[in-house]
């Protein structure tokens, strides 16, 4: 078994956190040391962590036969075909599962987010402005979702292109199933699809805020095109913001329920945009550095507590709001200290952060707003 193969057993344990499974490979040395003795990391991982990965080492070869017959590459964290930018980042993944081209070190590459419910006005010019970035040499990078995201990767693609899709799932539960066919002439055009998920790993909410996380740090910038004010693509800006990325923006008619998000983007100074041309004037490639996760600092925002909830709050939100109140804590303290499961706990923070109750900043770090 190789070292990437080990990671690939590693992350089909579910139930060990990002921040357990750091500091087990930091103790242990590497993912083939961690497997050769699960229990030796009891301490970290916990009784069931370390059943659980026992029980999925035993379990492998099945999972890594499927791999290989399906063509997915395994890029490990800190080898040459894991994404430089990327691997900067707090919080990058330990594994990439990948279809396609394995080499994810574009040079230039920007983020396009936005809702799945764009309308004529966003796909249109989305599409475009993407087109006409790909003509440029530009990888587009986008999270494969219906409207803003699928609109992108088509206007790649027109332009015979780059680009690259993140899924929220595994790459063999795809979601939306509606998109398989463009999946499969991002394939054919030499991109990629990307997932940081293990085979048979579906879709969550909490999911698709982590996938959100690598569309920002994979690229020189984020252009959000359309999104209202509640939307899954400020996420992105956060960690886009985070990280030191450049944020773009589609302006719209101020009655245009899509174009909320990007004008409120402008307003605090993100870049109008109307060409891909705005985008370009302003790219500057980053200077190679060694790559290795960002050690994680204290958000520098400064933000005021309320007094109460804006809604009442069910049993288990106000374990949440508890918590918070207390200070900004990552996704892993948050289910530690309620005793709230991964999938529970990921839906409740969306519908907090949807009702304006927290936010979601860049490292799985939330805040009550």
């Amino acid at each position: 078994m190789t070292e990437s193969e080990a990671l690939a057993v590693l992350v089909s344990a579910q139930s060990i956190g990002y921040g357990q499974r750091e500091q087990a490979l930091e103790h242990a040395g590497s993912a083939l040391s961690l497997l050769a003795d699960p229990y030796a990391q009891e301490k970290i991982l916990g009784a069931e962590g370390a059943a659980e990965l026992r029980d999925a080492l035993k379990n492998s070869e099945r999972m890594l036969e499927q791999l290989r017959h399906d063509g997915v590459s395994l890029i490990a964290r800190g080898s040459a075909q894991y994404p430089e930018r990327l691997a900067q980042t707090a919080k990058p993944p330990h594994l990439l599962f990948c279809k396609g081209a394995a080499d994810l070190n574009d040079p230039t590459s920007i983020s396009i987010v936005g809702t799945r419910r764009a309308d004529n006005y966003g796909l249109r010019h989305t599409r475009r402005i993407a087109k006409e970035l790909a003509e440029k040499g530009v990888c587009v990078v986008s999270g494969l979702a219906l409207g803003v995201d699928a609109a992108a990767h088509w206007g790649a693609l027109d332009a015979k292109g780059r680009t690259v899709a993140v899924l929220g799932s595994a790459l063999d539960k795809l979601y939306p199933a509606e998109n398989r066919a463009l999946m499969e002439q991002i394939l054919q055009s030499g991109g990629s699809v990307v997932s940081e998920y293990p085979p048979g790993a579906g879709p969550t909410r909490y999911s698709f805020v982590q996938r959100n996380r690598i569309v920002a740090g994979m690229a020189l910038g984020v252009l959000v095109t359309q999104a209202p004010h509640k939307s899954g693509a400020l996420s992105t800006v956060n960690y886009a913001l985070e990280e030191g990325r450049e944020v773009f923006a589609l302006p719209g008619d101020i009655d245009r329920f899509g174009s909320q998000l990007p004008n409120k983007l402008i307003a605090e100074g993100a870049h109008p945009v109307a060409t891909a041309q705005d985008i370009l004037s302003l790219m500057v490639t980053e200077p190679r550095r060694n790559a290795g996760p960002k050690k994680k600092e204290a958000p520098q925002q400064i933000a005021l507590r309320p007094a109460a909830p804006a809604r009442p709050l069910d049993a288990a939100e106000q374990k949440v709001y508890d918590q918070l109140l207390a200070g900004d804590l990552d996704f892993d303290a948050l289910s530690s200290q309620t005793g709230i499961g991964g999938d529970e706990l990921g839906s409740l923070l969306m519908m907090l952060e949807l009702d304006g109750i927290v936010v979601s900043l860049p490292g799985l770090v939330y805040r009550l707003i």
